[in-house]
C-alpha cells in the first residue's frame, strides 16, 4: 500500500509543476503580444477559442511556441489522480 500511496504522491508533484509551467507558458507566450493586458487572454489558459487560434498563428512568428492548454489539462488530470489514489491509501488516524 505504501507504493501505492507514493506513486499517488509522484503524481500529484508532476502535476502541480505542469500546472506551474502550463502558467509560466502561457504568461510567457501572451505577455509578448499583449504586454501586460494578458488577462485578455484568461480564456486561453484553459480553452482553445477563434481568438486563441489567431493568437496562435501570430505567435508562430515569436520567440515562444504557442500556447496549448492540453499541458494544463494533462497537468490536472494528473494532479487529481494523485490526490484521489493518496487520499485513498492513507492510513487513518
Amino acid at each position: 500500500m505504501r507504493v501505492i500511496h507514493h506513486i499517488g504522491k509522484m503524481f500529484m508533484l508532476f502535476g502541480a509543476v505542469g500546472c506551474a509551467a502550463a502558467l509560466a507558458w502561457w504568461l510567457w507566450f501572451f505577455h509578448q503580444m499583449l504586454g501586460d493586458d494578458v488577462k485578455a487572454a484568461s480564456e486561453c489558459f484553459y480553452m482553445t477559442t477563434v481568438q486563441c487560434e489567431v493568437g496562435n498563428f501570430v505567435g508562430l512568428f515569436t520567440d515562444v511556441p504557442p500556447y496549448n492548454p492540453t499541458l494544463l489539462w494533462f497537468s490536472g488530470a494528473a494532479l487529481g489522480v494523485g490526490i484521489l489514489i493518496s487520499t485513498l491509501t492513507s492510513k487513518p488516524h
